[in-house]
């Protein structure tokens, strides 16, 4: 499943944009897509408060106080495919900045021509990303379902769980369960992940805190998982 959102307070842009983003997915790739529509800033970042994955954005950036939430949005999702909208008003180098890194550009006035050449090559961009980060296994954890992949930033993952004979993905808000051995898991991941339980693998850059002697593992955003002895020599350094 692939989960986009679009913000655009045009709404028959809005949309126009759906409409030849779902012909495109339909005809590019097998994934499930997830559009989400969003006419005003406010519902945007109330959408983002829920902090759920995000694969790609398309982004209006003409509106003046636009620009300075964007950069909030990419220190919080770096590895989204980002999508500028805007128009010959806006300069460039108000949002091609290092900071922002967008990956493709739609200026207005557009035609519906224009529209499908920029999204086809971004979508067909993102689809590559997938394929080769199914090859290298770098910055994503990738689940096959039968609604197509999901691509996880390791950002993103607070830690593995596993129970049920499945493993869960705790990504913030959200959890994905997949089959797998945590046995393999902890040899696939990379060195951040670390083994504090015969049942978890924690990211070691979401720790805040070990209580040793009460043996468990403070994350950030509230979430703790427990610490087995056998384990413990592997945390020491992070211990309080």
């Amino acid at each position: 499943m692939i989960a986009m959102a679009a913000y655009d307070e045009n709404r028959a842009e809005l949309e126009e944009l759906k409409i030849v983003t779902k012909e495109l997915a339909a005809k590019l790739g097998e994934d499930r897509w997830n559009i989400a529509q969003i006419p005003e800033l406010k519902q945007l970042r109330a959408y983002l408060e829920e902090a759920p994955l995000l694969d790609m954005l398309m982004y209006d950036v003409t509106r003046l106080d636009a620009l300075e939430y964007l950069r909030q949005i990419r220190r919080a999702y770096r590895s989204a495919g980002l999508l500028i909208l805007a128009d010959l008003r806006t300069s460039p180098m108000t949002y091609m900045k290092p900071d922002i890194h967008a990956d493709s550009l739609l200026l207005r006035p557009w035609s519906k021509e224009q529209i499908w050449e920029v999204l086809e090559e971004f979508i067909r961009g993102y689809l590559e990303a997938v394929k080769n980060t199914k090859q290298t296994g770098e910055q994503f954890y990738v689940i096959d379902t039968k609604e197509g992949s999901i691509r996880i930033p390791y950002e993103k993952i607070y830690f593995f769980e596993a129970r049920e004979k499945k493993i869960y993905i705790c990504a913030g808000r959200e959890a994905f369960g997949f089959y797998h051995t945590i046995d393999k898991l902890a040899e696939e991941l990379p060195e951040q992940f670390i083994r504090c339980h015969r049942g978890f693998i924690v990211n070691s850059l979401k720790i805040r805190k070990i209580m040793l002697s009460q043996n468990r593992i403070c994350l950030a955003d509230g979430y703790e998982v427990p610490l087995s002895r056998s384990y413990k020599a592997d945390l020491k350094e992070f211990g309080r």
